[in-house]
């Protein structure tokens, strides 16, 4: 029979040991974030650094990463923000740290400036932030086949593009794979759908301004300072209409291309069935081709073409900022925001990873797209022609609930519609900033 004391001893020796594995395994560090493609890779990178500091990482998905904050459920050590206007809000109403302190000129240097004031206070005094991965709104995708058989054309403007699909484009020879809506067959003139599918052609008219008028409009635009109803944006959405509004340009035509899901132009610019030679879309139709098709060898792609600014790119990108200064959690933010972070992930053959450093070592990449978006986003942050895709930043959210709905009520009238619609959006972002 076991003594009192000896089983006193037993019961001590055996919770000593529970709380000692419990302790071993705590997490050191935790980090809030959305639940995104590729996780896994990510997890990896956590893991490596998890390694080299000592320190145990959890990385926690969650649908909403502001409302999270705002709770203080739990407080995390870090968080990973998709939309740059949720860091703005976090950083001034101070739940988020100021990381100045992290910026030393090298980091500077490796960015661009455009994305250095994105994650700065009003006032310029604080730093909420790090970019750590950036994608690449302003493609043009083709078909390798039926671009050679044209002659490979090298266009060094929209204008350009636009006169090419004049000249060729014909009833059965359609070039243009284009489709905007979200969801499949979506009612053609119910414009409520438009938040969830103009969105695609924003990123259409961004790349049109960036390219004919440069950064410094731009900038206006996506602040509010520029009218729709300025030459400079109406000109460009004429531009998208050159392309859209014509007969014969879009592939299956455009009661097809208002209806049908954005995911089915690369599926039809890769089908031997369709005549498309182009695509206009960002970085998220890579995952959209057919699995037995090539790139490079099958489909392919070129940056949006602009004579003056040619290493322009509109895109958007993930941020991470700090919630506390613990030991632990500032030397895995340093790691998390060397040039170096993403190598394990970058080396992956399905790589979505984009780095946000100009110095980001461009042999850790093992493939081809994706080391060619990341050439192109470099040498634009090395231009500081790299500009965050503009409907994100317009004020109050009128770049979603206002331009998005308009663009796709565009696209379903035309051309002869565009002073009406114009005013229409002036009126409506007056009336969503200034209460007027």
């Amino acid at each position: 029979m076991v003594s009192n004391k000896s089983l006193f001893y037993l019961i001590f020796i055996l919770v000593t040991f529970v709380f000692s594995i419990i302790g071993n395994t705590q997490t050191d560090v935790v980090i809030v974030g959305p639940d995104f493609e590729q996780q896994d890779y990510f997890i990896e990178e956590l893991e490596a650094i998890s390694i080299k500091t000592g320190y145990k990482i959890t990385y926690i998905p969650l649908n909403d990463v502001h409302a999270y904050l705002n709770n203080n459920l739990n407080e995390p050590d870090m968080a990973i923000l998709t939309d740059i206007q949720s860091l703005k809000i976090l950083g001034e109403s101070e739940t988020l740290l100021p990381v100045n302190q992290f910026y030393s000129q090298l980091e500077i240097e490796n960015y661009s400036q455009h994305l250095i004031d994105l994650v700065s206070s009003e006032d310029n005094s604080e730093l909420y932030g790090h970019w750590i991965r950036l994608f690449n709104n302003s493609l043009i995708w083709f078909n390798v086949d039926r671009y050679n058989q044209y002659g490979a054309p090298e266009f060094k403007t929209f204008d350009e593009i636009i006169e090419f699909t004049k000249e060729n484009s014909k009833e059965g020879n359609e070039l243009w794979c284009l489709t905007i809506d979200s969801a499949e067959n979506q009612p053609l003139l119910d414009y409520e759908y438009g938040e969830s599918s103009g969105w695609i052609i924003s990123n259409w008219l961004e790349s049109i301004v960036l390219s004919n008028y440069g950064p410094e409009i731009y900038d206006l635009w996506s602040q509010n300072e520029l009218k729709f109803s300025d030459q400079e944006i109406i000109l460009s959405l004429l531009d998208v209409g050159k392309i859209i509004h014509n007969e014969n340009q879009i592939f299956k035509g455009k009661e097809y291309f208002i209806r049908s899901q954005v995911s089915n132009s690369p599926k039809n610019l890769a089908s031997d069935s369709s005549t498309c030679v182009f695509s206009l879309s960002g970085h998220h139709s890579i995952n959209d081709f057919p699995s037995d098709k090539n790139f490079g060898e099958d489909y392919d792609f070129f940056n949006f073409p602009s004579d003056e600014y040619s290493e322009m790119v509109i895109g958007f990108g993930d941020t991470l900022s700090l919630l506390n200064y613990d030991i632990p959690t500032v030397e895995v933010y340093k790691s998390l925001i060397s040039s170096d972070f993403g190598e394990v992930w970058a080396s992956k053959q399905d790589t979505l990873f984009i780095s946000s450093r100009s110095d980001f070592n461009l042999e850790a990449y093992n493939n081809p797209l994706a080391s060619k978006q990341f050439i192109q986003i470099r040498d634009s942050l090395k231009s500081n022609l790299f500009r965050y895709d503009a409907s994100m930043l317009m004020l109050n959210g009128t770049g979603k609930k206002i331009l998005w709905t308009s663009l796709r009520k565009f696209a379903t009238l035309s051309n002869d519609y565009l002073p009406e619609i114009t005013e229409e959006i002036d009126m409506k972002i007056k009336r969503e900033i200034f209460g007027k």
